[in-house]
């Protein structure tokens, strides 16, 4: 057997004849084993495929290019004219280019060295050089291997294998200790543990979990499964990821090889930049293909966001909600959100009930919603909504909250919930709807729904002035997540004045993303923004209440912000600029692990994939970490909005709100499942032809739930 052969064939399938490919492969593979560091929050397989993708594709495709270009600019230097001395030359060029590469960036990483508070231009130029710095090592290695190898006539087996497949095994090598690394730390580090129990809730969510376990399995039992232990998981985890590389850098390379063909055919003289040119299509359709997948999972939320669940298809038949008989906005209009929103308003029986309060002492709450459907303007929906709190009593009510609402349009149900139980119903809450797709699909609306918050408090100040001084309502703002961003940035480069100046006596704000603006001016600039001290920001109740009682006085804006919760901690600028809360790890804050380390891109797109999975909650069983914030909620929203409470009267309106999460969890899911089963009777009896009333079917349908 010719092992030259063997080798130039087993070489050239592992990491193709081009050093440039061979770079790129080293790169992603490398890059690959960053992805398994420990991010806010856990996991699942399918996220970590995903991330682990996303971020060796685009190495891939970056490393390609910039080494393509390294190869162009050495061929002016050196042709290889087909003889070992000629290849030799032509690689050792392009070893050259890669090695000047490597020492600009090096002189760059080191000229921009990181600064306090520096502009995001600044740390992607430093970041720049550091991937120019590392790409161009690799490069000057890889091209300096395949200078031995060309020399040698490729007549050493061994040099041969390492020269094409080198750069993959070490790639892959450095990605199997990363993760082993990782998995091995991870017993031992504190923030990988769970949220604490919610001892109030165990008997409501578990019985939830077992009836969406049993409709997800058919009503059998899921099968169990061993788990591999960490050593073999990290080996299996880096083969797969080594093997889907190769795959793609495949793909990758016979791609941009075509397109470099096209370009040699259709502009002769282009001869040196074929190849860069066609890397670049390569990294452009990677980039459009994400594009692409963006727009579908935008056009799939908006679709469901506008619909109404089956467990709502009548409107309400109380008088101070919307939609309702005294509404002036369309109850079709409401969208998903808005419908859920003015049906689980309270009733004066359930407040009394849980309060202890005499019924006659009770009030109905007011809950007013206007859907993006309600009206095609900022305008009109704000004067839609105005006019629906005149008509349902809002004004009559002594606490009038303004929600901002998520993105989908969602509003807390717990905080809502909460305000109507303290208040004995006397209150309003009024939101309004700026988009149908949930908060990571809609930052493209912030704009929007910074001009309607804005609108509706100008609005709502105009009326409150205009009613005589003991009769005005007094207004307290909630904003969760995308909501806060919403309402915070209405105030922009006003500070707490702004606030002030539209009579917001108290307001909470949940999961603030790290891209508010106003959040970030009052964080650099404390003094300036909010001279009388009256922001707090805490990560708990617990937090909260070991702030001094004077101190917890004068404070009449608080930002409720785990440490660990990604929303809070996602911007753009991850992507080029370590962060401040992965520095030391002795100074990090509680829940970042010490494991966590900052890579461009990776750490940008684990934290966008942390988002992602930042509410899977479970109905009922409630939480302080991540995005939830359920297990604090209550208590926050008495203390931030002065609402007092006896211990014993919160103990049982903290039973209630899990209770009635659960239930109205249980509700939908049966609906939703009903709802299934009629359309396929439907379609059934249509296929056989029968056109009759199949109203027999749907009752006994309707009998079962």
């Amino acid at each position: 057997m010719d092992l030259n052969a063997a080798a130039r064939r087993g070489g050239s399938w592992l990491a193709g004849d081009d050093t440039a490919e061979r770079v790129a492969t080293l790169a992603s593979t490398t890059m690959a084993g960053t992805t398994f560091g420990p991010g806010l929050l856990p996991r699942s397989g399918l996220d970590q495929a995903l991330a682990t993708g996303i971020v060796a594709a685009t190495n891939h495709g970056l490393v390609m290019t910039s080494q393509s270009a390294c190869a162009a600019l050495a061929r002016r230097f050196a042709r290889d004219d087909g003889t070992p001395s000629g290849r030799a030359r032509a690689y050792l060029a392009q070893a050259a280019v890669s090695a000047g590469m490597a020492a600009a960036g090096a002189a760059a990483e080191r000229v921009l060295a990181p600064r306090p508070g520096e502009p995001v231009r600044r740390a992607m130029l430093r970041t720049a050089g550091q991937r120019g710095f590392r790409a161009g090592l690799a490069g000057a290695a890889v091209a300096a291997v395949a200078a031995a190898d060309a020399a040698a006539g490729g007549r050493r087996p061994g040099l041969r294998l390492l020269a094409a497949a080198g750069g993959l095994l070490a790639g892959a090598g450095l990605a199997g200790w990363q993760i082993y690394h990782y998995h091995a730390g991870g017993q031992t580090d504190p923030a990988r543990l769970g949220p604490p129990a919610d001892p109030l809730a165990d008997e409501l969510a578990d019985r939830a979990a077992d009836l969406l376990a049993d409709r997800a399995a058919g009503g059998k039992a899921a099968p169990q499964r061993v788990p591999l232990p960490p050593v073999a998981r990290s080996l299996w985890l880096g083969a797969a990821v080594s093997t889907g590389l190769h795959v793609i850098g495949i793909a990758e390379g016979a791609f941009s090889r075509v397109i470099a063909a096209g370009v040699r055919r259709a502009v002769p003289g282009a001869g040196p930049v074929a190849g860069m040119a066609g890397h670049a299509a390569a990294l452009g359709v990677t980039v459009a293909g994400m594009r692409a997948a963006v727009e579908y999972l935008d056009h799939r939320a908006e679709t469901g966001g506008s619909a109404i669940d089956a467990a709502y298809t009548n409107p309400p038949d109380t008088d101070t909600v919307s939609g309702g008989p005294a509404s002036a906005v369309g109850w079709p209009t409401l969208s998903r959100e808005g419908v859920r929103f003015v049906n689980l308003a309270l009733t004066r029986q359930e407040i009394a009930d849980v309060t202890g309060v005499p019924l006659a002492q009770v009030k109905a709450p007011v809950r007013a919603f206007a859907g993006l459907a309600s009206g095609p303007t900022v305008d009109v929906r704000v004067d839609l909504v105005m006019e629906d709190l005149a008509r349902l009593g809002a004004f009559d009510r002594s606490v009038l909250c303004v929600a901002s609402p998520t993105g989908s349009g969602y509003v807390n149900y717990v905080a809502i919930e909460t305000l109507e139980y303290l208040t004995r119903g006397d209150c309003a809450t009024v939101a309004l709807q700026y988009s149908l797709r949930p908060s990571l699909l809609s930052l493209d609306r912030v704009g929007m729904a910074r001009e309607q918050n804005r609108a509706l408090l100008h609005a709502l100040e105009w009326r409150l002035q205009g009613l005589p001084e003991g009769r005005r309502p007094r207004l307290v703002g909630f904003g969760e997540s995308l909501g806060a961003h919403t309402m915070q940035d209405a105030f922009l480069h006003e500070g707490v004045s702004g606030l002030h100046r539209v009579g917001l006596d108290r307001t909470l704000f949940i999961g603030t993303p790290a891209d508010s603006k106003w959040a970030r001016q009052w964080r650099v600039n404390p003094e300036k923004t909010d001279p009388d001290g009256e922001v707090a920001e805490v990560a708990s109740y617990a937090e909260w209440l070991a702030l001094p009682a004077d101190d917890r006085a004068r404070r009449r804006y608080v930002l409720l912000s785990h440490h660990e919760d990604p929303v809070t901690r996602f911007e753009p600028a991850l992507i080029v600029q370590r962060p401040g809360w992965l520095g030391p790890a002795a100074r990090r804050p509680p829940g970042i692990s010490h494991l966590a380390s900052w890579y461009p891109l990776t750490t940008f797109v684990l934290t966008l994939v942390d988002v992602k999975n930042a509410m899977n909650v479970t109905p009922g069983r409630f939480a302080a970490r991540g995005h939830d914030y359920r297990a604090d909620l209550a208590r926050m929203v008495s203390e931030a909005f002065r609402l007092p409470v006896a211990a014993d009267e919160m103990l049982a309106i903290e039973h209630a709100l899990r209770r009635r999460e659960a239930e109205w969890a249980r509700r939908r899911l049966v609906a939703e499942q009903l709802h299934r089963a009629k359309e396929a009777v439907q379609r059934q009896t249509r296929s056989w032809g029968l056109s009759g009333d199949t109203g027999t079917a749907r009752s006994a349908l309707s009998d079962q739930g």
